[in-house]
């Protein structure tokens, strides 16, 4: 997928004054659409200088979520072709389930705001507009519906890498879908399936990642933002957005071709949780324990103040 606007971007990328003719005759469109694709950047954050008789010059690249980052992102993905993006909107989760039977195709959903997000056990994930990546995506692979367990393992683990490889930090895996930063929550995200005769036909996997200070966060005492931990300046969106996507390609690809055991290693040197006693909460009982193991199923093991061990699938985890 492309558009004039990511075109642009890329005969801009070296950072040399391009007159608007030439970007004209380079991409067979007018000089007034081109035009009109710059102010269009302009607005999504980008700073391109117009300077008579030299032309257009990127001087900086933008610093929030935008439609032509995202539009890059997306073309080069080897696993979504088609990006359904929006301003504001209640869920990218409810959007992504409700397109599902109109494509064959795997894709994404990407909100700038979103006004009713929600992750695990229904709990509200909020999400002010330009604070963060609120996006959706739907894969359709040919799994059984007791693999899910195990899809979470290795999405915690792309999603992890591609923060640390992007902004210099260190993150950690609070199992088994949030994502911590000095002991602070900076990302969760949900994954729902559809489903016939315990076999998975569609996968929607919901995440949300918390890129720039606000309010709310600071009033929490529990998360945290990128911005916080790395510092406005290290946010580069593009190279994040490319990485982000570049390991979902990668561990997705993993995960439909090898065992956990493959990641296991990796995926506890991550874990916040080994080593601690943490409070478990099912749907009929609350206990504390400490994780020993995980199956290769996916399953936490733990062992309780009792010496029993629990084989834990789902269940809410507190440090």
């Amino acid at each position: 997928m492309s558009s004039l606007k990511t075109d642009i971007l890329k005969l801009l990328s070296n950072h040399e004054h391009i007159s608007g003719q030439k970007l004209a005759d380079e991409l067979e469109v007018s000089r007034t659409a081109v035009w009109k694709a710059v102010q269009n950047l302009k607005s999504e954050g980008y700073i391109i200088e117009s300077v008579q008789n030299k032309g257009y010059l990127l001087k900086e690249k933008t610093s929030h979520i935008n439609h032509s980052a995202l539009l890059n992102m997306v073309e080069y993905s080897r696993h979504f072709d088609v990006l359904h993006f929006k301003e504001s909107i209640d869920s990218t989760q409810l959007l992504a389930k409700s397109l599902i039977n109109r494509t064959d195709e795997q894709f994404i959903v990407v909100a700038l705001e979103q006004t009713a997000g929600r992750g695990r056990f229904n709990r509200p994930w909020a999400s002010p507009k330009n604070n963060g990546l609120y996006i959706s995506i739907v894969l359709k692979p040919d799994i059984s519906l007791s693999e899910i367990i195990r899809f979470n393992l290795f999405m915690s683990l792309a999603i992890s890498e591609a923060l640390d490889q992007s902004f210099n930090i260190e993150s950690g895996i609070k199992w088994p879908n949030d994502i911590y930063i000095n002991d602070k929550k900076v990302c969760g995200f949900l994954t729902e399936v559809l489903s016939e005769d315990h076999h998975v036909t569609s996968i929607i996997c919901g995440i949300g990642i918390n890129l720039f200070d606000n309010d709310y966060l600071k009033s929490l005492g529990t998360a945290t933002s990128i911005e916080n931990e790395s510092g406005k300046g290290n946010i580069n969106i593009e190279h994040f957005l490319s990485t982000f996507i570049s390991k979902i390609d990668e561990y997705y690809e993993l995960f439909l071709s090898s065992s956990f055991d493959i990641i296991k290693k990796d995926w506890i040197e991550r874990s916040i949780i080994f080593g601690k006693t943490i409070r478990i909460t099912e749907m009929t009982r609350t206990y504390y324990g400490k994780p020993v193991d995980i199956t290769d199923d996916g399953f936490l093991v733990v062992i309780d103040e009792e010496g029993e061990t629990h084989k834990v699938i789902s269940a809410d985890i507190e440090l």
